[in-house]
């Protein structure tokens, strides 16, 4: 029988094979992930609010100093994001800039601290003109 040791570093050295099947389990997935996911939504919403306080409860055992050493501890998990959204990331952007070049020449002009804030409202009155147009 295996230690504690043992099976820890078993389970650490699966970490390639699972990651090889979980993606085959996507790939293999041929129903219709978003319709039946937002069929849910009332099931998730109550499981959310039925588990509110076994979630307090748990974050308030791990505390501030728990969280921090745990969260630190997957620093590297951070680059790893950026890398997987960056492409997203660089559509969104380019959306942004073209948009922005449009806007931007029709802008009032520069000048006082109310000329400049009826600029600023401008712009933002102009991008939220264009909500959900520029993610990615």
């Amino acid at each position: 029988m295996k230690n504690a040791q043992q099976a820890a570093a078993n389970w650490v050295g699966s970490a390639g094979r699972a990651a090889t099947d979980w993606q085959q389990g996507i790939q293999n997935y041929s129903g219709d992930w978003a319709g039946a996911t937002t069929r849910q939504q009332a099931v998730m919403q109550a499981n959310w609010n039925a588990s509110l306080p076994t979630w307090a409860a748990r974050v308030q055992a791990v505390g501030t100093a728990g969280w921090k050493s745990a969260t630190e501890r997957k620093a590297a998990n951070y680059a790893t994001g950026f890398q997987a959204g960056a492409q997203k990331q660089a559509a969104a952007a380019a959306k942004i800039m073209n948009a922005l070049q449009s806007i931007v020449p029709s802008l009032p002009p520069r000048g006082t601290y109310e000329q400049n804030k009826q600029r600023a409202t401008a712009l933002m009155d102009a991008l939220h003109a264009q909500r959900g147009q520029l993610g990615a």
